[in-house]
């Protein structure tokens, strides 16, 4: 009891101190979210209109967009094995399809725009490896963490985890005695009283629905009813008397005080490394929790709303046209009359010298302002106006906007390698993982290019073996593309004439986009017949004419400036 009891105080102490470590960032991660979701908090001093300028939303919207294709993962096999290497391959675009990596991929990229860090998390499923893209509330960290290396943590806690108590009874890996204290203390008052209020954590968890509109009173719906019970899944580091060494140990309890499983991680999933994948786009080298887009937008969208909020009151206060009237004169008593067209309003006297327009002033610059701070954060996070298909409105050449376009991609292009790198790293757990949990049987299909299927059935011994991971990124890739076609293109301007570097250049565009060596080979066939046809024409031509006097030969063009600008371009 006293061994438990000391184990339950370091879990507590370890999570309490990720927690708060945690919890200085929840202030800002909360309006970063309220902004991106067009919702706002009114006062009674700055911001009294509920509006919202959608700053932050097409900020991150506009970045997403260019970098929401998640990168290409090709398996190697070490031993050149390529049977094994085409079913493996098969088996990851499987997993891909079925368990929707590429929207994970999405999520996941949100969560570094929002909060600065995304993490994604591997579990043993029925048909292989699990991935999931965790809620960045749901997943603390020791604060000694090395930002660049995930396995320098000591521990790591994912909490917030709601299951129904019948769906953890009928779990078999859950011990019998964690499950029976549990059943127990599901019949005592303070259990019913936990799942009617859906406990503290899960109104924390649902803390964004609220924001959305959602009461606390109507967060039961969630539970359908059960009992809902705050799992905690704590990997931790726990140091082995017998080995004198530390290992890596997983301990779920429930309601903070049931263990219900306690194992290594090489007994739980048969590897010794944290199951978790982070990520950020821009590392701190003391903190696991870095900035994110959305803390550089956060502020200017503030400021933004309470401005446009101030400019909405000034026209609605123009619009009432109250007026001030003098209380001292004697026998008037200022009523109220319905506004028309061509109506005479009564007053005593002359209306001057007794009542008077209410002065507003016009917040005129307030537009030049908010025109201001946009451009600021355009240019501090890259999502330019030309990048979110508006343009500007000066006179701009095409080549200018090229350029502009340009250095924005080279940003987002910049964050790819980021997230290029979580990849690989997901890659290469992932096929550990695999190359110890995987089913026995895997059912696997592919559709040719006449649109029949082929279904297959494939053993461990079918692929099972050493892979090296190959991530390439999309977005690096196609840009990488354009670049290439661009500087091929412009070669053949300088040397038009030239049949030989045209042969190079319309391989190797070829070899760029996506087609089969048989599509390759049908366009040279083409190429080649029309080249014979344009020679036999001018062979025929020169036949039935007369040799024209040779012409004296023309200086050549100084091609120096061209030159240079194709240094320019190579050198990127």
């Amino acid at each position: 009891m006293e061994t438990i009891n000391l184990k339950f105080e370091k879990l507590n102490n370890e999570r309490k101190v990720a927690r708060e470590f945690q919890e200085r960032k929840h202030a800002d991660w909360e309006d970063n979210y309220t902004l991106y979701r067009n919702k706002v908090k009114t006062n009674r001093l700055t911001q009294r209109q509920a509006v919202n300028v959608p700053l932050m939303k097409e900020t991150v919207k506009t970045i997403l967009s260019a970098i929401d294709d998640a990168p290409q993962v090709d398996w190697k096999n070490l031993d050149s094995d390529e049977m094994k290497e085409l079913v493996y391959q098969e088996i990851w675009n499987d997993q891909s399809r079925k368990k929707k990596f590429e929207w994970i991929d999405i999520v996941d990229k949100k969560n570094v725009l929002l909060y600065g860090l995304g993490t994604k998390k591997l579990n043993i499923g029925k048909d292989g490896v699990e991935v999931s893209s965790l809620d960045v509330y749901d997943v603390v960290y020791d604060p000694l963490t090395n930002p660049v290396d995930i396995e320098s943590a000591r521990f790591i806690i994912h909490q917030n985890i709601f299951r129904s108590l019948r769906d953890i009874l009928a779990d078999e890996r859950y011990t019998k005695e964690g499950k029976e204290k549990l059943k127990q203390w599901s019949l005592t008052q303070n259990a019913i009283v936990q799942s009617a209020e859906n406990k503290e954590e899960l109104e924390k968890k649902q803390e964004r629905l609220r924001s959305m509109g959602v009461n606390s009173s109507e967060f039961d719906k969630f539970s359908g009813g059960d009992v809902i019970v705050n799992l905690c899944e704590h990997y931790t580091k726990v140091w082995d008397t017998k080995k004198q060494e530390f290992e890596r140990r997983v301990i779920v309890y429930a309601q903070d005080e049931y263990e219900l499983l306690d194992e290594t991680l090489i007994e739980l999933i048969g590897v010794d490394f944290w199951p978790f994948i982070v990520w950020s786009e821009d590392i701190e080298g003391n903190d696991i929790y870095p900035d994110g887009v959305a803390d550089l937008v956060r502020t200017p969208n503030k400021i933004l709303n309470v401005w446009f909020s101030q400019q909405v009151e000034n026209r609605t206060l123009q619009n009432f046209q109250m007026h001030w009237y003098d209380a001292t004169v004697q026998g008037y008593q200022p009523q109220t009359y319905e506004p028309g067209p061509g109506r005479m309003l009564p007053a005593p006297g002359e209306p001057s010298k007794t009542i008077m327009p209410v002065q507003i002033n016009g917040l005129d610059e307030t537009f030049v302002a908010i025109d201001f701070l946009i451009k600021l954060v355009e240019k501090g996070s890259g999502a330019t106006a030309t990048e979110k298909g508006t343009g500007e409105n000066k006179q701009t050449t095409l080549g200018e906007v090229q350029l502009l376009v340009g250095k924005a991609m080279e940003r987002t292009v910049g964050m790819s390698k980021f997230y290029r790198g979580s990849w690989y790293e997901l890659a290469v757990k992932w096929d550990k993982m695999m190359q110890k949990n995987a089913p026995r049987i895997i059912k696997l299909w592919k559709i040719g290019r006449e649109g029949k299927i082929y279904p297959k059935t494939v053993y461990p011994i079918d692929w099972r073996g050493d892979y090296e991971p190959i991530v390439s990124s999309t977005s690096e890739q196609e840009q990488e593309s354009v670049k290439g076609i661009q500087k091929w293109q412009y070669l053949l301007t300088m040397f038009p004439n030239n049949p030989a570097l045209r042969g190079i250049a319309q391989k190797r565009s070829l070899e760029i986009v996506d087609i089969t060596p048989q599509e390759l080979q049908e366009v040279e066939q083409a190429e080649e017949q029309m080249r014979k046809m344009a020679e036999q024409q001018a062979m025929a031509q020169m036949a039935g004419q007369p040799q024209q006097p040779q012409q004296p030969q023309q200086p050549q063009e100084d091609l120096t400036p061209q030159i240079q600008e194709l240094g320019t371009l190579l050198n990127g």
